[in-house]
């Protein structure tokens, strides 16, 4: 029921950037930013993303708004939903920059996309410097262009027909959501600059501004321009999110357990494993761990060590605790969400458990 529900909800978003980036090249004058508006739209409209912050957005007001009034607002709800979509793009652009990342929903990064452009620009000059120049171009592009993500979203909340108040009151949501994506940036890069080890408690902090801020931001927004009760409605749906988000990172990180041992990534997995080793168990992870790179014999004896530690298992039961959590918090929603939506929400936090994806 749910990939159906977010097949349909995805078209509905992807036709929205659509429309919003054919208006925004429609506006724009000036020649090369049009040009960077279309590297944006051709990053963003990738058919893989699961725009599932616009949908979050969309299901909370339509959760919580009266029914007799949806259908005369829901063009300025979808309109306002891909806020966040392009909140999460500029997050994306500068996380795929910050780890090097090559490929992106099965296509190049946004400064990869750039490089190539640049590259078949530079086809026919013999310049000496030409990789470092081409190197530089997406790197420095790709910054300006996460930037612009956010204060695009940001622009979109702006410019809409909610009513002023409920507007600031969305705008402060977003800003934070801003603040939390910086943070949570900032706290991993210095870690890893400086060889520090995650905790556990540090890892969910990590995981909270960086992916579940920004579930809870989209639906809180949603909640708010439809006014939504604070403390009965919008909080325990907030919190609620706030744990799905969290159990959304650790499930990530189990399902890219293989591509994170070969990156050598310190995630949840490795955390848990660490505080559960024996000191030959431990020896030989971090001589592993410091290999240039690793063989497939290699990788299956990190993930002998990661099973015998019980660390898989651990993980497992903490993402189960949180989404118990969420739906804790989902009962205590009063008045209740409408029908559907009660039953998408519900839904949803058993599929970031079970998802294979």
């Amino acid at each position: 029921m749910i990939e159906e529900f977010f097949k349909n909800e995805i078209a509905v978003v992807n036709n929205e950037l659509k429309k919003y980036f054919a208006q925004l090249l429609k506006t724009e004058k000036d020649i090369l930013l049009q040009d960077f508006i279309t590297q944006l739209e051709e990053f963003i409209l990738n058919e893989k993303a699961k725009r599932i912050h616009p949908v979050l957005l969309n299901a909370a007001y339509a959760g919580i708004i009266n029914p007799m009034y949806l259908e005369d607002s829901i063009e300025q709800i979808r309109e306002v939903s891909i806020a966040v979509e392009l909140l999460h793009s500029g997050h994306l652009i500068h996380d795929d920059l910050l780890d090097d990342d090559k490929i992106r929903r099965d296509k190049p990064t946004f400064h990869e996309q750039l490089k190539n452009e640049l590259d078949q620009v530079y086809k026919e000059r013999n310049l000496s410097n030409k990789n470092e120049v081409i190197g530089l171009y997406g790197r420095d592009m790709s910054i300006l262009g996460g930037s612009q993500g956010y204060l695009l979203g940001l622009d979109i909340i702006k410019s809409s027909k909610f009513p002023e108040q409920l507007k600031l009151l969305a705008i402060n949501e977003y800003t934070e959501a801003m603040d939390y994506i910086m943070k949570g940036q900032l706290i991993e890069e210095y870690m890893n600059y400086n060889n520090i080890t995650m905790s556990l408690e540090q890892y969910l902090n990590i995981a909270e501004y960086q992916k579940a801020r920004i579930f809870e931001k989209s639906t809180k927004i949603g909640a708010i321009l439809a006014k939504g009760n604070l403390h009965y409605q919008i909080k325990p749906l907030s919190e609620a999110m706030l744990q799905i988000g969290q159990a959304h990172s650790i499930r990530d990180d189990i399902l890219d357990l293989e591509d994170d041992i070969k990156g050598k990534q310190k995630k949840i997995i490795y955390i848990l494993a660490v505080q559960n080793t024996d000191e030959d168990q431990s020896k030989r992870l971090n001589e592993l761990y410091y290999k240039k790179k690793l063989t497939k014999n290699d990788i299956d004896e990190v993930k002998d060590i990661f099973t015998k530690t019980n660390a898989l298992m651990i993980a497992e039961h903490l993402a189960k605790n949180l989404l118990e959590q969420a739906r804790n918090y989902l009962r205590d929603i009063y008045p209740d969400l409408n029908r559907k939506e009660k039953v998408f929400f519900n839904i949803f936090s058993d599929f970031v458990y079970f998802r294979e994806y």
